[in-house]
């Protein structure tokens, strides 16, 4: 049993062997081949196969090599479904999908990369800008030529990500310190671009975010009107040396002004300014926008000139949104939105693991927006990154009491079944059922919380990376099952049809409000304070 492809190029038959060594089908004998075709869209594929007995024989059909990558994707799940034949054509919504490692905190790790470079071609991206805030050679050390262990480390992501169609993109972030005036900082940036492309990088970006807004050297002040206009000129005079290299190089900017209405001064002067073949970033509404829709990229586009490249900030937990966990699927990212735009790429969270629940439904969007489905999406990213059945459901129980997500969802959609129970047997004075209904809805989760602490819990490091929340969601179990025993100590007053109780269990409620408060991470939304605070307000009435 075994893969085997015919025809196609060197590449394809790199991409073809990586992916079957991380997607092995067992029992099956796979032969495809490889077939030069015009797909309907030029990064998609054509994908023509059948099952008999334990063959499979396939035919892909690609305009550009690295699209096989897709039609593998296709294949395999595809192979999962048991289904005896297909017949697809089709290709990706956005032109630039992936995602921006571009938050503030500790970096991921280099092994985290590769693998995530892996899981990045799972999704159907195609892009990785590399720009963590906090190391050295971003932002602080950037005149400095990168130095042989980057460049090593750096050349080992090219080619995963080469073998798993994704484009690298190492970012460059001059703004604390930078001369825009001085021609030798526009050729520091140029040197490790220089670097890059030697290594195979084809994309570049350069950052002019979270920096200060006014110009800070003598030099520049007298030559320049604007910041907007210091950060075109220095932008165009990098890409002048960068298209010398190679005409067809991408390079994306992320501006000063990146969120807003998209109709700023500064994006309007520096958008005219800019050379037309450079992208431009945008966060949309705000810096975390709930939506991303058709009529603000329109503005953007009006102003800029250039459809936005959206940096989008979900599902990122840096700065003070650490004590979140954003672990649901993308939601309020509009119908269509790939036509007014350049792309989209997602800053994701500091647990590299965690993440990728959150990325593959943004994976998904992406692919195409009409048929994103946020919930199914979801659950499919559940199927694909934790294999054992049980550990899924395990781990899905904890999830979805603190899905995280800030538009259109429910952050904590199988508490709020409970309480919605339990409130309503209240409501009715069935004070006994309804203490029973937290009692058992929390000691189901003292069950769960015992089982994802099990060493041999299949993903140990995503278990590692919650162990704080599974702190918090044990409290919230306990409080459960104290405020069911509370309530079945409650009375009811049938002619005003209200609960009961007295001042030593509004004490023993504001304890349990207390105790959940005490603990530093966010989980269940609002679903246990909420109601906690509503049985004290009645009681004390």
């Amino acid at each position: 049993m075994g893969v085997k492809l015919i025809g196609g190029s060197q590449l394809q038959h790199e991409i073809c062997d990586a992916f079957w060594t991380n997607h092995p089908s067992a029992n099956l004998d796979i032969e495809i081949t490889a077939i030069k075709a015009a797909p309907i869209k030029s990064e998609g594929f054509t994908l023509s196969a059948s099952l008999s007995g334990s063959t499979v024989s396939a035919r892909i059909g690609t305009a550009r090599e690295s699209s096989i990558r897709y039609a593998l994707n296709a294949l395999s799940r595809w192979i999962q479904s048991g289904e005896t034949s297909i017949e697809l054509d089709e290709g990706p919504d956005f032109p630039i999908r992936g995602v921006v490692e571009g938050f503030y905190g500790k970096a991921w790790s280099h092994e985290q990369r590769l693998r995530g470079l892996a899981l990045f071609g799972d999704y159907n991206m195609n892009t990785y800008f590399l720009a963590p805030k906090d190391v050295p050679w971003q932002r602080f050390n950037w005149r400095a030529p990168f130095n042989s262990e980057f460049l090593e480390l750096t050349s080992e992501l090219i080619q995963m990500g080469r073998i798993n169609a994704v484009d690298i993109a190492v970012c460059v972030s001059p703004g604390l310190s930078v001369k825009y005036s001085d021609q030798d900082d526009v050729m520091a940036v140029v040197v490790r671009y220089k670097q890059l492309f030697d290594l195979g990088a084809r994309h570049f970006g350069l950052l002019w975010d979270d920096i200060a807004w006014e110009l800070s050297h003598e030099e520049d002040i007298a030559q320049y009107v604007s910041t907007a206009a210091a950060h075109a000129d220095f932008t165009n005079r990098v890409w002048a040396e960068l298209v010398k290299l190679d005409p067809h190089l991408v390079l994306t900017v992320c501006p000063m002004h990146y969120a807003g209405r998209g109709n700023e001064p500064y994006l309007h002067e520096l958008g005219r300014t800019l050379q037309a073949r450079i992208n431009l970033m945008w966060t949309g509404r705000t810096i975390c926008s709930e939506y991303l829709d058709i009529s603000d990229a329109v503005i953007f586009e009006r102003t800029t000139l250039r459809p936005p490249l959206y940096w989008d900030n979900f599902p990122v937990n840096d700065g003070g949104l650490q004590k979140n966990l954003y672990i649901g699927p993308v939601r309020g990212r509009e119908v269509g939105l790939h036509k007014y735009s350049a792309g989209l790429v997602s800053n994701p969270m500091l647990q590299f693991e965690m993440t990728q629940f959150a990325l593959f439904t943004i994976g998904d969007y992406l692919w195409n927006t009409a048929n994103y489905d946020p919930d199914k999406s979801w659950e499919n990213s559940l199927v694909h990154l934790v294999q054992d059945l049980a550990d899924r459901l395990a781990l899905r129980a904890f999830m979805r009491t603190s899905m995280g997500t800030v538009v259109g969802g429910d952050p904590a959609p199988d508490l709020r079944a409970v309480f919605r129970k339990g409130v309503t047997a209240w409501r009715l004075g069935d004070l006994n059922a309804a203490g029973e209904i937290f009692i058992s809805a929390g000691s189901e989760m003292v069950i769960n919380h015992s089982y994802l602490q099990r060493p041999d819990f299949s993903k140990p490091k995503m278990i590692a990376e919650i162990s704080q929340w599974l702190e918090k969601y044990l409290i919230g179990a306990q409080v459960l099952i104290e405020l069911g025993e509370i309530l079945k100590k409650c009375g009811f007053n049938t002619e005003r049809g209200c609960i009961t109780g007295t001042a030593a269990q509004v004490a023993e409620l504001a304890a349990l409000s207390e105790r959940l408060q005490a603990h530093r991470k966010n989980l269940f939304g609002d679903q246990i304070e909420g109601p906690l605070n509503e049985l004290m307000a009645e009681l004390g009435s």
